[in-house]
């Protein structure tokens, strides 16, 4: 089993976070903290966690340009 920890840091980071919950597998674990939050999760093999991490990431930046775009309204 190989588990990865990504951390994400900005001004809208509770939110990000809050956004992307309905999308979390049952064995990711996240936490919130003072402007970041961090998600921890697993896979049996490389490419699976990597295709997690990418689809993390890639759903993180449309998050974070969504609300950015409406905080700056």
């Amino acid at each position: 089993m190989m588990r990865a920890r990504l951390k994400f840091e900005g001004d809208v980071a509770g939110e990000v976070a809050w956004s992307l919950d309905p999308d979390n597998l049952p064995g990711m674990k996240v936490e919130v903290g003072d402007g970041a939050f961090e998600v921890e999760f697993s896979a049996e093999k490389v490419g699976t966690l990597l295709a997690t991490a990418d689809d993390l990431i890639m759903n993180i930046k449309i998050a974070e340009d969504l609300l950015e775009s409406e905080v700056g309204k």
